[in-house]
């Protein structure tokens, strides 16, 4: 079951993180969602910081660590799938994004938010032949 008190410290820290996401509005007609935006913005950090690099890789992750996942959030109807993902992220508001994710970032490092460097002009390796990348207009 691991070290006593881990499983306590990945709850609190979880908790932290989506408290920094309390602003971020959910623009999904709420009685169609299937996978609240919390699970799906913990599902994101804990596929990043495992080391996702793309849409697809998160989906991955989800899959493949959901018992994991599920030790922190309920994710009731699992995690989406790649494509789901993609569009549930495409429709949230990049600024709000940014404050959210800044302020987290400033609370872990001590650093104020407006000094945390995001690059929200274009996500890198976002594009393919057929598509212009993904750009973040605030």
């Amino acid at each position: 079951m691991g070290q006593p008190g881990v499983r306590d410290g990945a709850i609190a820290e979880s908790v932290v993180f989506l408290d920094h996401f309390k602003a971020l509005e959910d623009p999904r007609q709420s009685m169609k969602v299937r996978y609240p935006l919390p699970e799906v913005l913990l599902l994101c950090l804990a596929a990043v910081v495992s080391g996702a690099e793309s849409i697809s890789d998160i989906a991955l992750f989800g899959r493949k660590k959901l018992d994991v996942l599920r030790r922190l959030r309920p994710f009731r109807y699992g995690t989406p799938s790649h494509d789901h993902l993609g569009d549930i992220l495409a429709s949230l508001d990049c600024e709000q994004f940014r404050r959210c994710f800044a302020a987290w970032v400033a609370k872990q490092t001590g650093v104020a938010p407006d000094v945390v460097a995001i690059d929200g002009k274009t996500v890198r390796r976002s594009h393919d032949r057929a598509r212009r990348a993904t750009t973040c207009r605030a």
